[in-house]
This record gives structure tokens, C-alpha cells and sequence, in this order.
């Protein structure tokens, strides 16, 4: 899938412990552009909201290449350069090739997952960016104020169901694994950093209602719903 913009990291530490420490992980990139040759390009792994380096290597004549064995799956960042890449590192052959604005990420399950979710994600993305655009070019038509706001922000109304529909199929149906987890995660940061404090929205509300045990009891899960608990019972006092 195309990348046309850099995509954040996910902000969590989630990890799921594979049953073999012989899985190895093997990344194979390719940069088009000539500017990035003789540049490093990192994996690192967000712990205690600091970056932990994983691993790294030189870009040499457009090509980069990082192996090793793997003991957990995990949600890491690709940095290179200007660009910031989720990745899930998981056994297998990871392919990542970049040309400008483009970057294309796939050969494993959970990563073709990912991006086949982020690539939807950015299409609705797209076209909420663009309200603003066609309400100025709808104006500049001759179209009346009061049309143009009912009709674009039921538009917006219809787009930003999709995307709650969107995130919260994708973490349901990986309940059981680090993509739920982190998406799951980047949800409840994204309201800490809106509210200023830990608090929920009715769709993490709804998402963990329906999420499993093993969902429930991940540390990373656990200790933002106690905060939020905890932000709660005191706004209730």
C-alpha cells in the first residue's frame, strides 16, 4: 500500500511474547531517492515513553537491510529521515521501499494488516481535509451559506462515523494481538492529549466493553483505565 504521508508512531509499549526465541526478523528496504544514501535508519521501541533503539543500519546505494531474532512481537517506529513508519516486527521478510512521498510496507500478515487499515484510514482522512476547500469553492459558486453548511457537515458528520466504524472493527478484530492493543492505545492517548487527562470516549467505552479478558488485563490497558477511574471518582467528589 502507498504511503503519502508520514504516519506516527503507535504510542504504547504493547508486546506479545512468541513461543519461540529462534523467530527471526528480517526488514529489506529500498529508497529511491539518492539523498537518503549514507543516512542511518532506526527501529525503536517506545518503553516508559522514552525510544529504545532495537536496531539500525546505513543506507548504502538505496538499499538497507536489518536482521535479528526476535523474542516478542512488537509495535516499533521506523525513523528515516523525515519519515516516521509504524511497523509491527514479526517473524518473516519485512519489504519497505519509499520513493518521495510514497512508501509501500508489506510481507507479513500483521503488517499488510496494518497498512491496508492505515490506507483506509488516510482516504477518510483525505476527504475531511478537503471540507474546508470545497466550502470556499462552493461560496465562491453562488451557493447559499446556510445549503453549503447542512450539506458539508452532514458530510463530515458521515465521514467521521466511518472512521470510529473503521478503528473499531480494526481493534476488535485483533483483539488478540499487538494491533489492537496499540490502535487501542493510540485512542486513549489521543483523548489524554484533547482533555488534558486520562478520561475515555464512548468508543473506547464501547470497544472495551466488548474486548476480551486477555485484552482487559494487558499493563499497558490496565493502568490507563485505573487513571481514568481515578480522574472519575475525583471530578465526582
Amino acid at each position: 500500500m502507498n504511503r503519502t504521508t508520514p504516519v506516527l508512531a503507535f504510542l504504547t509499549t504493547a508486546t506479545l511474547i512468541l513461543s519461540s526465541c529462534a523467530e527471526k526478523y528480517n526488514i529489506i528496504g529500498t529508497s529511491m531517492q539518492s539523498v537518503y544514501d549514507g543516512k542511518m535508519v532506526y527501529l525503536n521501541h517506545l518503553i516508559d515513553g522514552k525510544d529504545t533503539s532495537v536496531d539500525s543500519c546505513e543506507i548504502v546505494h538505496g538499499q538497507f537491510n536489518m536482521t535479528g531474532s526476535l523474542d516478542s512481537v512488537m509495535c516499533v517506529t521506523l525513523d528515516m529521515g523525515d519519515f516516521h513508519l509504524p511497523i509491527v516486527l514479526e517473524s518473516g521478510d519485512i519489504k519497505i521501499s519509499s520513493g518521495g512521498l510514497s512508501i509501500k510496507v508489506e510481507g507479513t500478515p500483521l503488517n499488510d494488516r496494518l497498512y491496508t487499515f492505515l490506507t483506509a484510514r488516510d482516504s477518510l482522512i483525505t476527504k475531511l481535509s478537503d471540507l474546508p476547500r470545497r466550502e470556499s469553492q462552493m461560496i465562491l459558486e453562488g451557493y447559499d451559506h446556510d445549503d453549503i453548511l447542512r450539506a458539508l457537515g452532514e458530510e463530515e458528520a458521515t465521514l467521521r462515523l466511518a472512521m470510529d466504524k473503521l478503528e473499531t472493527n480494526f481493534i476488535t478484530e485483533n483483539f488478540d494481538n499487538v494491533l489492537g492493543i496499540s490502535w487501542f492505545m493510540e485512542l486513549c492517548n489521543n483523548t489524554y492529549q484533547r482533555y488534558g487527562y486520562p478520561n475515555t470516549t464512548p468508543q473506547i467505552d464501547d470497544i472495551y466493553s466488548r474486548a476480551p479478558e486477555s485484552f482487559r488485563n494487558n499493563s499497558t490497558i490496565k493502568e490507563y483505565m485505573k487513571l481514568c477511574e481515578g480522574e472519575i471518582n475525583t471530578s465526582n467528589k
